[in-house]
């Protein structure tokens, strides 16, 4: 088993004026652009997103600032969808360790590998598997007359399916941009269907939401109107027991009443083969490991053609390159390359090792997988970069930047996941159950402080009490998972569902406005009845009247509880200064202050604080116990620039599923 190197670790402290990335930095072969990337080649590359601070504060006020792309006579959110899936799959493709020289795979026909419904008539499903002409394009395969659109593509672990499904998608976005009546290429990762009960259709709804911003009924109108073509990655990524209840679902989706026009589906062979249904496709292809030939181009057109020689002489090796990802990271760690030794390396020996010496340093065993992981960690460790997301501050040091990426591979493993979003990280990943306790406590402490002292200071002491531990308590025992409520967009309000809102708003108002009279019994309990019933009135309203046919992408780490946050001041101060003014104006303005903040304070808790308590309390404790830096965005951000992750939005995900399995299989040990 692979074991982080060993080195003394410094602790990192919370840097309260830090930021993710730095403006005015412009390094030697540095590209601005708007996502991160960083290429490792001869001349090594690093481009970062963008920094603007006023336009980061403008895009959490404002929402999604995405340019609509396409044929202006398709839909606006339509186009704005096209422009965030592009920007998606340009991101990924040009974070890919192969970035520079993309593989036209080998391919071969498999129609065995699925169900179609004429196969029982014709017996085409007993057609054996046969190599597809290498000049073939995966859109060429996938227009094809045979398989017209529903296209099953399998693989060996690091062959390239996904970066076949992502060269596919890219060139459908162009035709998507082209054709406006053509269904919008939108990707998907199964390992986020979690619940065998929902349906592939409500899942696809909620991804839509979850991913891309899309409303959930704007999501089911372009599901129902066939206006989605979506490209599902990840089906063995699912927990194994679940995987063919996947299939079994997606066989549903494609019958359902609404079916999917077009679909694309992506799987590792073995585990493929292993599931007893097959899907209901017309068509599967399986991608072939690279050819001698394939390998030895690939070297010359990156100039490493002198490692063929290293590659040809081990028949392991040769094995090994044969897979893309693979030959990948041989090119980038051949430095680090050194087998049955390595431990016995030092710093020094490590950067001083070139291709002239490899003779003489190898050993005679063989290559094996965990051995070339290895030494692309410690390439990746070792190299030189100008970071851009530590530029004012200390970097993490080797040992810390290892513990951190075996923590986070560990709580992907765990949830089947391939992908972060911070603001997603939950009460799971606090391995025991002494954590899970004192998150709780910290949490209900929070809740019942703040909730307590407003209570008491608008009514009287006891019901501030009482008010402050049942909140507490709910908010302890019912902490499984954070809830992030978004910005409250006032720009865009639809009116009838405002007045709805009213109606409904005005109520719940009512009734709890009464009961505040019944309990005071004075002219204040009228007073503070009124007013609850009106604020009541206006939040369900406004709550109600949100837009349904927004899409807003995440374009920022951390994006939702950055809203959350914009969410809870904007609302606070809102109807502080509502209720101050009506209580200033009745009975004087001391009292107006006094309980226009209180007031206020409710409302921010309601619609959005809650949830940034929540996030901030689960991250102080992964802090204070070494399972994270403070700045967590601003190390994953650096682990892109290392090649470790890759970045789209707010996104981040390991350069491949390989490296995140070798990360996930270290020991995290802290001393």
């Amino acid at each position: 088993m692979s074991q982080p190197p060993p080195e003394n670790s410094d602790s990192q402290q919370p840097d309260a004026n830090s930021t993710q990335q730095a403006d005015g930095f412009t390094p030697q072969n540095v590209v601005q652009g708007n996502q991160n990337r960083a290429v490792l080649g001869d001349n090594n590359t690093v481009v970062q997103g963008n920094n603007n601070l006023m336009l980061t504060i403008k895009e959490l006020i404002l929402g999604q600032q995405t340019t609509p792309v396409g044929n202006p006579t398709r839909p606006k959110n339509e186009r704005i969808l096209l422009a965030a899936v592009k920007e998606e799959v340009t991101g990924w493709l040009r974070d890919s360790l192969h970035n520079a020289v993309l593989i036209n795979l080998d391919k071969e026909s498999q129609p065995q590998q699925v169900k179609r419904p004429w196969d029982a008539q014709i017996k085409i499903g007993l057609k054996p598997a046969e190599p597809i002409p290498d000049t073939t394009t995966i859109l060429q395969v996938f227009d094809s007359e045979g398989i017209a659109g529903k296209l099953l593509i399998l693989g060996a672990p690091g062959a390239g399916k996904t970066t076949t499904l992502l060269e596919l998608a890219q060139a459908l976005i162009k035709r998507s941009e082209e054709q406006p009546d053509y269904p919008v290429p939108v990707l998907f990762n199964l390992s986020s269907w979690k619940d065998d009960r929902q349906s592939l259709a409500d899942w696809l709804v909620a991804e839509l939401k979850s991913k891309y911003g899309v409303s959930k009924q704007l999501g089911k109108k372009y599901l129902e109107n066939h206006q989605l073509l979506p490209m599902l990655d990840g089906l063995d990524e699912l927990e194994p027991v679940r995987q063919q209840t996947c299939v079994q679902a997606i066989n549903r989706l494609l019958q359902a009443e609404y079916r999917c026009q077009y679909l694309v589906i992506c799987s590792r062979s073995e585990e493929y083969g292993n599931y007893k249904t097959r899907l209901q496709l017309n068509g599967a292809i399986c991608l072939q490991l690279l050819t001698d030939n394939q390998i030895r181009k690939y070297l010359i057109d990156t100039n490493h053609a002198y490692l063929w020689q290293f590659i040809n002489k081990d028949p392991n090796l040769l094995e090994l390159t044969k897979v893309t990802i693979l030959l990948s990271i041989f090119v980038l760690a051949y430095q680090e390359t050194f087998i049955n030794s390595w431990e016995n390396m030092t710093e020094e020996r490590w950067d001083n090792i070139s291709a002239e010496n490899w003779t003489q340093i190898s050993s005679s065993d063989s290559f094996n997988l965990q051995d070339l992981l290895d030494a692309y960690v410690q390439r990746m460790l070792l190299r030189e970069i100008n970071s851009r997301a530590y530029i004012n501050q200390k970097i993490p040091t080797k040992r810390q930047t290892t513990l951190w990426l075996v923590w986070l591979a560990q709580q992907l493993e765990k949830e089947y996941k391939t992908e972060i979003l911070i603001e997603e990280i939950q009460q799971s990943w606090l391995r025991t159950i002494g954590l899970k306790r004192l998150y709780r406590i910290i949490l209900g402490l929070i809740i019942f402080s703040v909730c307590g002292a407003i209570f008491g200071l608008v009514i009287n002491g006891y019901i501030g009490l009482i008010v402050g531990i049942i909140l507490g308590l709910t908010y302890a025992l019912a902490s499984e998972k954070g809830v992030v409520i978004e910005t409250i967009v006032l720009s865009k309000l639809n009116k009838k569902r405002l007045f709805r809102g009213l109606a409904v708003g005005s109520g719940f108002g009512l009734v709890i406005g009464l009961i505040l009279c019944l309990i005071l019994q004075d002219n204040q309990g009228q007073i503070y009845g009124m007013i609850v019933g009106i604020m009541f009135t206006l939040l369900i309203g406004l709550l109600f009247g949100q837009p349904d046919t927004t899409i807003e992408t995440k374009i920022i780490p951390n994006q939702d509880i950055r809203k959350s946050a914009v969410n809870a001041i904007s609302l606070s101060l809102i109807i502080g200064i509502i209720v101050g003014l009506i209580i200033g104006v009745i009975r004087n303005p001391m009292e107006g202050l006094i309980t226009g903040v209180i007031f206020g304070l409710i409302f921010g808790l309601v619609a959005g604080g809650d949830a940034c308590i929540q996030h901030f309390t689960l991250r102080l404790i992964l802090y204070r116990n070494g399972y994270i830096p403070w700045n967590y965005a601003r190390f994953l951000d650096y682990c892109t620039e290392r090649l470790f992750l890759q970045r789209v939005g707010g996104r981040y995900r390991f350069m491949h599923k390989l490296l995140q399995d070798h990360f996930a299989q270290m020991d995290f040990k802290r001393n």
